[in-house]
């Protein structure tokens, strides 16, 4: 399905189900396929189930211009208005999860975040040491510029995942070099204030393999606020929900059984 936004670019999504809505937001180059066993799963639960793919990415519209993590915040919005979409949980991935932090920013219409191994901060400073690899205001403009050297996975992502993951990568490859400028914009962001205040459930998932984040990160956030909870996973790199997928979606289960009351509201 299409959905167009208010700057006139396509972008592709899959609605199932009828129940409670939760929508899930990937990460920079990456697919709405990758969720393909959290939505089978929440189907089975009766839940309402939405995908989409960025700008720029997946069978999404390709454009010339794609530098604002605020223009992804914003897509996501006027989908869920398109959708007529009554307090969704929202589920992010990686950059997905800051598209996440930044909506709790600016909106108070959803029931509840879960944010699957990101950061809310990706500079590394004296007092933040959580953020990206060895990530700096002076070197981050460096990092961007190539993938890093490191595996993404520990073991693979499920075969039950990678088979449809990699038609969709064959059909509609990333162009890593045209959307420098939004990975630059993503690194700027500072959500940390958001998540110490948020009224709204967020559950932080975090890898304690993951080759990009210490995994304790989601201690230093949750510490701050009642509303944070945290989960750190073993067996598994930056890709949880794909890798580990059982344990991912134990976690998914209780999270929206919990706050079910909220989508009532």
């Amino acid at each position: 399905m299409k959905f167009r936004t208010t700057d006139n670019v396509e972008l592709d999504f899959l609605d199932r189900g009828k129940g409670y809505p939760v929508i899930f937001i990937s990460g920079f180059g990456g697919y709405k396929e990758i969720w393909m066993l959290q939505v089978n799963y929440l189907l089975k639960m009766g839940y309402r189930v939405i995908t989409y793919d960025h700008r720029n990415q997946g069978s999404s519209q390709r454009v010339e211009t794609n530098d604002s993590l605020a223009r992804l915040i914003l897509d996501l919005r006027e989908l869920i208005q398109y959708l007529q979409v009554k307090n969704p949980i929202l589920i992010g991935h990686s950059m997905g999860a800051s598209v996440c932090y930044g909506y709790l920013a600016q909106f108070e219409d959803v029931a509840g975040v879960i944010s699957v191994d990101q950061t809310p901060k990706m500079l590394n400073t004296s007092e933040w040491q959580y953020g990206f690899l060895n990530a700096t205001i002076q070197n981050y403009r460096q990092l961007a510029k190539s993938s890093p050297k490191v595996r993404e996975t520990l073991h693979g992502i499920d075969s039950r995942v990678e088979s449809g993951l990699l038609k969709q990568k064959n059909n509609y490859p990333f162009n890593r070099s045209k959307n420098v400028n939004l990975l630059l914009d993503h690194f700027k962001q500072d959500w940390v204030s958001t998540l110490e205040t948020t009224k709204i459930p967020v559950l932080l998932i975090a890898a304690i393999q993951s080759p990009y984040y210490d995994a304790n990160f989601v201690d230093a956030v949750a510490k701050s606020n009642s509303m944070i909870s945290r989960a750190k996973l073993t067996n598994c790199g930056h890709v949880i929900m794909a890798e580990i997928p059982n344990e991912f979606n134990q976690l998914l289960r209780h999270f929206v059984l919990k706050n079910r009351y909220r989508q009532l509201q």
